[in-house]
């Protein structure tokens, strides 16, 4: 593809993926990444953990000199507000345009913001960029008491970190169980029993936040039932929303993000896009892995490849927080199941099975099954070959 651009918008885990898919498949592609970001890419899942270490910095994906060596340029602070697709451009912000003979759509995802009243105060905020990072740390240099709305992976994962600083924390959930999209009702009560002793951590379950107060500050929360805390702090974990505004700007197909077939191409052939930003197969997945994955069938398409194509795999979530290990995959619910507990050692697991084969499974203060676990889900396997395997 000597002579041919390709112009990557996001410097996430796709974006990165397929910038260097790119190179290992062709030496001579102009490649160039333009962020939004400040800093160079990292690793997103690791900023709730960041503000607990020193430096509070997430985890960079690759060393600094990375790009240069590659090749591939890196263009920060470059924030995309249109797509010309009869010329291929793109027209960034600061008012400058470059030209693409592919694009790729890594736009990602942002946090969902619920319409509370008080939302807007300077301390109620989001995790999801280097800049709230920022904003963050500098809120956390006293100490606070935060209320943190969502009770999901990432909402107890920051909890942990918030709590490891020094600070308090009320966690709020929407939902009659803690981790509504991993767990089932009995693993949700035996995870609150495992932190029922964790000191300054408080979980309210089945309500919500009605109105954050203060007049310039965040001085505390109506809860659904009209009750109050008292807090300085509201961090909002409640899902995510693709960033599909610049797609449907120019006229792409997009439904709940930017639609894309198994080859990760939207409604215009020299436009791609991949990551938590795309609808694909009917749904979003927001996670790292298939994201990784979509940015290597976006590489491989734009360079030719006709047999490359995205395909639903298993994809699990995993959570470390405050001691307990947790792995769920698949479909976690139904009558058709087999479980295992020991209260004493705090392990539950529970394989959940349609039609006689693996469709899912909760692995809970032991996750040592858990490649068994995405395996057997993946190879719908029947009870029988999923017991020899050791899953039960």
């Amino acid at each position: 593809m000597m002579g041919q651009r390709v112009v990557i918008i996001g410097s996430g885990a796709a974006g990165v993926s397929a910038a260097k898919a790119l190179r290992t498949r062709d030496a001579e592609l102009r490649i160039d990444i333009y962020s939004d970001e400040e800093v160079p890419p990292y690793f997103r899942p690791s900023l709730s953990f960041a503000i607990a270490q020193q430096p509070p910095e997430p985890r960079p994906m690759n060393p600094p000199e990375f790009y240069r060596e590659k090749n591939i340029g890196l263009h920060l602070n470059m924030r995309a507000e249109a797509i010309d697709r009869t010329g291929k451009k793109v027209r960034f912000a600061d008012g400058s345009e470059e030209s693409y003979d592919f694009l790729l759509l890594a736009t990602g995802a942002s946090c969902f913001i619920p319409p509370i009243p008080g939302v807007a105060l300077p301390e109620a905020m989001s995790l999801r960029d280097h800049r709230d990072l920022v904003k963050l740390m500098a809120l956390l240099e006293r100490k606070r008491h935060a209320l943190i709305v969502g009770c999901g992976v990432l909402g107890l994962e920051l909890s942990g970190s918030l709590l490891k600083l020094g600070h308090r924390v009320t966690m709020i959930e929407t939902a009659p169980t803690i981790l509504p999209r991993q767990l089932d009702a009995v693993a949700g009560e035996m995870y609150m029993e495992m932190l029922s002793g964790v000191e300054n951590l408080e979980i309210i379950l089945g309500s919500g936040v009605q109105e954050i107060l203060g007049a310039d500050h965040v001085e505390g929360a109506v809860l659904a039932d009209g009750s109050r805390i008292d807090c300085d702090l509201v961090m909002i974990s409640a899902g995510a929303r693709a960033n599909r505004e610049l797609a449907e700007a120019c006229g792409l197909n997009t439904d709940r993000g930017i639609l894309v077939g198994p080859d990760m191409v939207t409604n215009d052939p020299a436009i791609f896009a991949a990551g938590d930003c795309v609808e694909i197969i009917c749904r979003t997945y927001g996670l790292q892995e298939p994201a990784i994955e979509q940015g290597r069938i976006a590489a491989a398409r734009i360079l030719g490849d006709d047999q490359a194509a995205f395909s639903c795999g298993v994809y699990g979530a995993t959570l470390t927080a405050f001691g307990v290990k947790l792995f769920s995959a698949g479909a976690t619910g139904g009558d058709d199941c087999r479980e295992f507990i020991d209260r004493e050692k705090k392990i539950y697991r529970k394989i959940f099975l349609a039609g006689g084969r693996v469709v899912g499974g909760i692995l809970l203060g032991d996750t040592s099954r858990s490649v068994i676990l995405k395996q057997a889900i993946a190879a719908q396997l029947d009870g029988t070959h999923a017991a020899e395997a050791g899953l039960f």
